[in-house]
């Protein structure tokens, strides 16, 4: 690879232990993938499921990370034990910290090297907004599909190590969907003119997205025929999924999304690698495989993967109003810090929070440390795809799911049952 005066002085060891390992392991990374050199990266959203030993390590002689660094959902034993009274013995073959003594220790770490402590996967919510053509590096697939989609910023799948290493040195491979030419789009989906997008919820949406992300793979994917007046929130609730149930992080909605004016724009002017019609059938099939419960008892209720926005805060706010959810049912609510704050002004939290609810800025889905228990919930209801497909995963299968929208998902907490 090339490398710049001041990137080889990193590599060198001139400028610390620790941004020499950084460095080395960009290099070997860029040149497994055939970069030519390497380029600045605007923001980089950093996993906290990362040993403190290893940041230590890392950043050694490194006394503030070289760009602007903020943190991805977070599991805080202390919070949860203190406010809920759970305490998870692992969570994911025990990748997450699960000790309060070594949690503070390593966001102790995180905060004197200048990282802020976001904890969501959403920072475009709380004002961490990339603008078209910055480099992104950050863990949360949802967050790179977002950001390359609906912000035209740049954003590679990336590894935990990948994005501190970036933090601390400033830069990244020049490779992957940081290059224009590798993101165009390789599928068409064209939407069946038997859906009735009037009367589509973010769950028909998002299982509408579960669908292309299998279909796309790797493949970067552009959407012909979604309304133009689609809401920011159905937007990434449609595209949010792809990266879970494929490994997509890269979807052009045509005539809406910066990289796609016009379907020409989108593909690049190449003829599709495949093209197909999506309609009711897939999205009733993605339904059937989602809604894998087999009774109508749930046990716990899952709302925000991705964090809720401000918008949606305030629906929940509105179906809760006056209501009591029942004893035997856990609605867990995932919500950026930043978000509860604004929520909490606006008076949405109150009837929230009235009615019973678990509010966390962890990742609701994927840690959830209800799932992690010895006897998790049997049947959890969610109105995200990608949370549904989460919790039948990282449960090991022990969890089954339901899958609606917000108002099923809600009614289905007070009541303690799922409704068709």
């Amino acid at each position: 690879m090339i490398l710049t005066d001041d990137e080889k002085r990193m590599i060198s060891g001139e400028v610390g232990v620790g941004a020499q390992k950084c460095m080395k392991l960009l290099v070997q990374w860029g040149e497994l993938f055939g970069a030519e050199g390497m380029i600045k990266v605007s923001n980089a959203h950093l996993s906290t499921n990362f040993a403190a030993e290893a940041v230590i390590e890392m950043s050694e002689g490194t006394n503030k990370v070289r760009t602007l660094s903020t943190t991805h959902t977070v599991f805080d034993p202390k919070s949860w034990r203190e406010n809920y009274g759970v305490v998870a013995k692992s969570i994911s073959g025990g990748y997450v910290n699960t000790d309060e003594e070594k949690f503070v220790a390593h966001m102790d770490v995180l905060s004197k090297l200048g990282v802020l402590p976001t904890s969501t996967c959403s920072p475009y919510l709380i004002g961490i907004i990339p603008r078209p053509g910055d480099v992104f590096c950050m863990t949360g697939s949802s967050g790179q599909i977002i950001s390359n989609s609906f912000f035209a910023a740049r954003a590679g799948r990336e590894s935990v190590s990948t994005c501190f290493a970036a933090a601390v040195t400033g830069k990244t491979p020049l490779m992957g969907l940081l290059v224009k030419e590798n993101r165009y789009a390789k599928v068409l989906i064209q939407a069946g003119k038997d859906l009735d997008f009037s009367k589509f919820s973010e769950a028909d949406y998002g299982a509408l997205g579960y669908y292309i992300g299998e279909i796309a793979g790797t493949r970067n994917v552009a959407i012909e025929g979604i309304p133009l007046d689609i809401t920011f929130e159905h937007g990434r609730m449609l595209v949010s999924p792809m990266p879970v149930s494929g490994a997509c992080v890269m979807c052009h909605i045509i005539g809406l999304t910066p990289e796609a004016h016009t379907l020409e724009e989108a593909l690049g002017g190449i003829k599709p690698q495949q093209k197909l019609v999506a309609g009711k059938k897939e999205i009733k099939q993605i339904y059937e495989r989602l809604n894998s419960a087999e009774n109508d008892k749930v046990d716990m209720v899952v709302i925000g993967c991705p964090h809720l926005s401000i918008i949606e805060i305030g629906q929940v706010a509105f179906l809760l109003e006056g209501k009591k959810l029942n004893n035997n049912v856990h609605l867990v609510i995932g919500i950026s810090n930043t978000a509860y704050a604004l929520a909490k002004e606006c008076g949405y939290m109150d009837p929230i929070e009235r009615a019973g609810a678990i509010i966390s800025n962890t990742c609701v889905s994927g840690t959830n440390p209800f799932l992690f228990l010895d006897d998790p919930p049997g049947v959890a209801a969610t109105n995200s795809a990608r949370g549904a497909h989460y919790m039948q995963r990282t449960s090991g299968g022990r969890t089954k799911t339901y899958y609606g929208d917000m108002k099923k998902c809600i009614q289905a907490a007070i009541s303690g049952r799922w409704e068709e």
